[in-house]
């Protein structure tokens, strides 16, 4: 059996990422979040003007959800000052009695009251998590504040689940997780996932992407060791301090990036990711598809075309006197209907060569696919040949088990074989290039497919975005440089040239899939094929009225949808 660190595609990353729904906890196991928190978030002093009134809302807001207060205990102090920012008494006087007393101005808010050693222990650890994940790392300090002290801590016991795949992601009991001490278990579909994702070590963040966009949790995380602490933030609240810091991103761009991310990032059985679409030959499973069908690519060319087709219709109907919507086959004795039918005989010899053309267009178009499916699994093989040869030849104990050493140089290049895969195909597939932007390499990192460290690296580098892979496979040679250098792999000949020969032979075979996208088919025959099936679905309309009526505007859908369908998915 290959080594377990000789895994390559499909990629299992991400898992930081996993969705979370709390689990039944004994009541003592909780501790609220620091009280300080609502102190710092309480109704301040008039402002002196509306605007800085106005720029307190997003506290006011998190106040109440985190109070579990209503909106009349918290309610926005906008209403009792006037368009001058001062103090308006003139209305609300009796609400407000008892409730705001009288403020000298000048007069500062008491301190938040002194936290405890412990306290003050908890929130260091919560906040150096934070900062160690890309998503957090570049939040304000006021706003990363407010999120730490949003915490609270709570524990689990060996076996007990801290949320459960399947659970909606976004209710109100939802929640973010950060694992303190100990260790927890990721179960995905009953099954242990493998390591290193099947385990989730202490900073270990989790249960963001549910809250973030409402989804299902794809997968259930267990305490593991005897005790588990772990500290918590409700979802509502965590959305909240984000949208402080956040307020200019783009909702679309995010949930475009957690696609890509889970399309490279993981098995079918976790993400449901694929580089290249999988199929089921089955007539009822293919019926139910949508995504990546003619379906979804022509659907909207063919209700332009039905449309024209049930206009012209009425427009027909009424010159040749026949009544709107009557099922009945045109009178070709009409002079206007006689002119269609030349028109409907000549489409016919354009059908002819149209459907033979295409015919040899769509085979061309699958000997493409299956070519690129051909360069994708060499791919593939070379990357597993070069993990096994490291794997193979690495030092090892006297038991035959790889020493720590070994171990940790096997990990470094799974690491940057999983980066590389995923910037790789994300410099050719449309669907991925939202990942070699700046946010969608941080999403990568935040998600636990690439450390900080790397991000930067990226980030820094002044090459093409969609030459990225390029330098994590510098660093998987070197890496592997490094351990002969080091005495971790076998210092021969023979292995240093076989490294080289198969990643030379990697780097050849994935730059031939630039060259194939470039000159799939040459352009003047696929100019030619374009205006030949457009020209013929214009006609569709006009000339199979002659023949159909009314029942012409079916027939045109139809066509419009296989013709367009195989001619657009070139």
């Amino acid at each position: 059996m290959p080594h377990r660190h000789c895994f390559l595609f499909p990629l299992i990353v991400g898992l930081s990422a996993t969705t979370t729904a709390f689990g039944t906890l004994p009541p003592a196991t909780v501790t609220p979040p620091s009280t300080s928190l609502h102190r710092r978030l309480s109704i301040p002093n008039p402002p002196p003007s509306r605007r800085a009134t106005h720029n307190n809302g997003h506290a006011r807001r998190i106040t109440t959800q985190l109070t579990g207060g209503n909106s009349d205990n918290n309610r926005n102090d906008d209403n009792i000052y006037n368009d001058n920012g001062d103090e308006d008494l003139s209305s609300n006087n009796s609400s407000l009695e008892g409730i705001i007393e009288p403020s000298t101005e000048g007069v500062p808010e008491p301190p938040p009251p002194e936290k405890s050693k412990e306290q003050q222990a908890q929130d260091d650890f919560i906040r150096e998590a934070l900062l160690d994940n890309p998503m957090f790392e570049t939040m304000p300090e006021d706003t990363l504040s407010l999120l730490v002290d949003s915490f609270e801590k709570t524990y689990f016991t060996q076996g007990q689940s801290i949320i459960r795949q399947g659970e909606p992601g976004g209710g109100e009991d939802s929640y973010v997780y950060l694992t303190g001490e100990g260790d927890c278990t990721v179960v995905v579909d009953g099954k242990v996932a493998p390591e290193p994702y099947g385990t989730l070590k202490s900073g270990a963040i989790f249960g963001e992407v549910g809250v973030l966009y409402n989804q299902t949790r794809k997968a259930s995380i267990l305490a593991k060791s005897d005790t588990v602490t772990v500290y918590r933030v409700r979802g509502d609240t965590f959305k909240s301090v984000l949208d402080l810091d956040s307020s200019d991103d783009d909702p679309d761009l995010f949930e475009k990036i957690e696609q890509a991310i889970n399309a490279v990032a993981g098995t079918k059985t976790l993400y449901e990711g694929t580089i290249v679409r999988q199929y089921k030959p089955n007539r009822s499973w293919l019926w139910r598809r949508w995504y990546g069908t003619v379906f979804q690519h022509s659907w909207r060319t063919v209700a332009i075309n039905m449309l024209i087709s049930f206009v012209f219709n009425v427009i027909a109907q009424k010159i040749t006197g026949v009544q709107p919507g009557a099922a009945i086959a045109p009178d070709k004795s009409h002079p206007f209907v006689a002119r269609l039918e030349i028109l409907r005989k000549l489409w016919g010899y354009q059908m002819s060569l149209t459907t033979f053309i295409l015919t040899f267009f769509v085979n061309q178009a699958y000997s493409f696919w299956t070519q690129m499916y051909t360069i994708a699994r060499k791919i593939q093989g070379r990357m597993n040949d070069f993990n096994c040869l490291l794997a193979t030849s690495c030092k090892r104990n006297p038991d035959g088990t790889a020493t720590a050493d070994s171990e940790k140089l096997m990990d470094d290049i799974g690491a940057y074989s999983r980066v590389f895969h995923a910037l790789l195909w994300a410099s050719f597939a449309k669907r991925l290039e939202v990942l070699r932007t700046p946010k969608g390499l941080q999403r990568m990192a935040s998600r636990g497919l690439m450390s900080s460290k790397q991000l930067n690296t990226l980030l820094s580098l002044d090459i093409p975005n969609n030459q990225l892979h390029n330098a994590v496979l510098e660093w998987m040679m070197i890496r592997a440089w490094k351990g002969i250098d080091d005495g971790v792999l076998r210092n021969d000949i023979s292995l240093s040239q076989s490294l080289l020969n198969q990643m030379c032979e990697l780097r050849s075979t994935y730059y031939g899939i630039g060259g194939m996208l470039s000159c799939r088919l040459p352009l003047p025959y696929t100019h030619f094929v374009q205006i030949l099936v457009d020209s013929f679905l214009i006609l569709a309309p006009f000339a199979l009225y002659a023949e159909l009526g009314v029942y012409s505007t079916f027939c045109v859908g139809v066509l419009t949808l296989f013709y367009s369908g195989l001619s657009d998915r070139k």
